[in-house]
């Protein structure tokens, strides 16, 4: 069975640290954005480390043609860089294959946390490194896979949007209340943007970012309609009515959303739509930024499990299809004027409690609809 998408990832087999790595990209990936059920998304990573032969350094090269997209992970070290000549041809003849098959595969080579510049054969080609020098100060090792695994989501993400010519950088939409989330959401749009750290993303935050004379509903509207919606759930977040609009509007628009719960207190009421999404529990550290980064990790994980899903189901069933990138609710059924003869969600399917209820609203708006999952028509 070809793959939609396979990471492989590649380091010297006497590098600890690269093998380290490599197996905490494999966590990760293993199951990414919604989980349901004991049920996530896995995109499967594949290793290259262990030399193909004896009297040989490096491993077998990377197979393609056993995914449709695939991301080429290189892990370069000091191990590495002791035997960089024969890495030097490794690299060449895998990117030569990736060239050889248009522009469907990825090439994402982090450098040397200790210094050791590029492989030759690399720089002959201005292939750009991501830089992991400065990462030395980060407070550990797991704040320093962090950072990879986010560059690493970013990239990827940009090659699957791409491949679907979507060439506009998606941006992080921070939906708050301002009353009690404006400084965790200010926190994390500061983070992002602050250009020592050099993160490869795009926020939209609130009215600051509007021009004089701008239709604000419009631009919000647009903007959360091409955005990832990270939304700060703090306990007034549910009753305050823009707050209310951007989560409704995401979900209208099928847009990838992650709830930030930080909220202290009983809340008196909860949104009923503001369900149905992966939720994360944090405690803001006004003083320092170590819970952020893992925010971000979340959204482009679900962004990207929402774009893989898409692309999936779209070819499956390209005609007469609603493609939900996740379990179907009455909002879905409820809010469209007219409804196509299939809806497609990612697996599993619902539990009988859900089904029933959305088979009971079908049969009165539009009995002619039916519920799969990916993997039931598939």
């Amino acid at each position: 069975m070809i793959d939609l998408l396979r990471l492989h990832v590649v380091w010297d087999h006497r590098s600890g640290e690269g093998a380290r790595i490599a197996e905490r990209i494999s966590r990760h990936f293993d199951g990414i954005g919604m989980e349901r059920d004991g049920v996530a998304h896995r995109v499967p990573v594949r290793f290259a480390s262990v030399p193909w032969s004896d009297g040989t350094d490096v491993p077998r090269v990377v197979d393609l043609n056993r995914a449709r997209h695939n991301a080429i992970i290189l892990l370069h070290d000091e191990e590495m860089h002791d035997r960089r000549h024969a890495w030097n041809s490794w690299t060449a003849e895998v990117r030569a294959a990736i060239g050889a098959r248009g522009k469907q595969d990825l090439y994402v080579p982090f450098g040397s946390s200790t210094g050791e510049p590029p492989l030759e054969a690399d720089m002959s080609e201005n292939i750009q490194y991501q830089r992991r020098g400065g990462w030395g100060g980060f407070a550990d090792d797991e704040a320093r896979d962090r950072r990879l695994m986010l560059v690493l989501l970013v990239c990827v993400r940009d090659h699957i949007r791409r491949l679907s010519g979507r060439t506009d950088r998606e941006p992080i939409f921070v939906s708050h209340a301002k009353l009690d989330g404006d400084r965790s959401a200010r926190a994390i749009v500061d983070f992002i943007n602050d250009s020592r750290d050099g993160l490869p993303l795009e926020t939209f935050y609130d009215a600051t970012e509007l021009m004089p004379g701008e239709d604000y509903r419009e631009r919000f509207r647009r903007e959360v309609g091409r955005g990832t919606l990270l939304a700060i759930v703090s306990d007034v977040y549910d009753s305050r009515p823009w707050c209310v609009f951007e989560l409704t509007e995401a979900k209208r628009r099928r847009r990838p959303i992650v709830l930030v719960d930080i909220g202290g207190r009983r809340i008196s009421r909860t949104f009923p739509y503001g369900a149905n999404l992966p939720r994360v529990r944090v405690n803001p550290d006004p003083g320092g930024s170590a819970w952020i980064e893992p925010l971000l990790v979340e959204a482009l994980s679900e962004g990207l499990r929402c774009d893989l899903f898409e692309k999936q189901a779209s070819e499956a069933s390209p005609h007469d299809t609603l493609v939900l990138p996740r379990p179907p609710e009455l909002f879905d059924l409820l809010h469209r004027d007219s409804l196509p003869g299939k809806i497609v969600y990612p697996d599993p399917p619902l539990g009988n409690i859900e089904a029933d209820l959305l088979r009971r609203a079908l049969s009165t708006t539009s009995p002619a609809t039916r519920m799969f999952t990916l993997g039931e028509i598939t």
